[in-house]
């Protein structure tokens, strides 16, 4: 018995079981914006919080959130308009943080195109109407005080980068890193605007779960939400560290990531605390209603499209984040 004993004394515990969770994210390689959900899994956050995190990639932020409404998927990188668009339709879902919440998209242009008035008789190069490419494109132009009428619009393939350096196209609406891709190939292009400057109050990006998965699975949830604040946090204080699992997950090289990112630190396009303003929710809601995706007078309210309860419960243990850069 007491070499019985022994043995159990020094008998490795077993591992505690991690709790499932799968989050659909809306494209695959991620974009660098996308990166808080990857360097959580990468830096150990998710383990630590005792979760085995699925990331599923879809093809736009719209498919994922239609994957967590089926219960395809336990949390969305849902877009933010959308979100609002399908909580006003019915959705039982609820928006609990917002890593991503600026609208992070340029419109890259040709050397000769200087202002946003220089766009008018030009080729505008989008994937299909009504699409992303599509509603930026447009959002871009009303800044100009122009019209659908005064452009071209050229239906073109997912690769904008292609089209736009031969000359198909006049503009291409991209994310910042193949802006500098772009750029790589002919120094001319440049950045006529860049869309979180132009509608810096309209939400880009929100993670979404229906309110049951919230309820019911409130300790996974509440782990997932702390691992990504923490490592959104990691993103602007541990750059050098970050580099190589950015230049992992999305394939880039190390030029075009460390250039690409600067920017994004520069414009803190990361949210560190929780992202989802009352001013961001109405004034997209508003946006919502006034393009006709949602009826007017219909937009969810902030309490009715938000649960901030978790935010707010990580945010008390981890405390409001304070710089040394894009300070809360």
């Amino acid at each position: 018995m007491g070499a019985a004993a022994a043995l159990l004394a020094v008998a490795p515990l077993p591992a505690a079981a991690q709790t499932k969770l799968s989050v659909g994210m809306p494209v695959t390689p991620p974009n660098i914006v996308h990166m808080p959900v990857f360097a959580a899994r990468d830096l150990g956050y998710f383990k630590a919080e005792g979760l085995d995190v699925e990331i599923v990639g879809f093809q736009g932020g719209v498919k994922a959130f239609r994957a967590v409404v089926s219960g395809d998927v336990d949390i969305a990188s849902g877009s933010g308009p959308f979100s609002l668009v399908g909580r006003s339709k019915g959705a039982d879902t609820k928006i609990f943080l917002a890593s991503m919440p600026k609208l992070e998209a340029v419109m890259v242009a040709q050397g000769d195109i200087k202002t946003i008035a220089d766009l008018k008789g030009r080729k505008i190069g989008i994937q299909q109407p009504g699409g992303f490419a599509w509603v930026l494109s447009m959002t871009v132009l009303r800044s100009g005080g122009l019209k659908p009428d005064d452009v071209e619009f050229i239906s073109i393939l997912a690769e904008d980068v292609p089209p736009l350096v031969v000359g198909q196209i006049d503009t291409a609406i991209l994310h910042v890193e193949q802006e500098m891709i772009a750029r790589a190939k002919k120094p001319s292009l440049h950045a006529v605007a860049r869309l979180w400057e132009i509608e810096p109050k309209q939400l880009y990006s929100g993670f979404v779960a229906k309110e049951g998965k919230i309820a019911k699975d409130r300790k996974a949830m509440l782990g997932f939400t702390r691992a990504v604040i923490k490592a959104t946090r990691a993103l602007y204080a541990d750059q050098d560290k970050l580099v190589p699992i950015i230049m992992k997950n999305t394939g880039l090289d190390e030029a075009t990531t460390r250039k690409a990112y600067a920017l994004l630190v520069a414009s803190c396009i990361w949210d560190a605390n929780h992202g989802i303003s009352e001013e961001r929710i109405a004034y997209t809601g508003k946006r919502m209603e006034k393009v006709g995706n949602i009826k007017k007078g219909k937009a969810p309210s902030y309490a009715d499209a938000v649960d901030l309860s978790l935010a707010e419960a990580a945010l008390k243990e981890l405390g409001m984040w304070k710089g040394p850069v894009c300070a809360g």
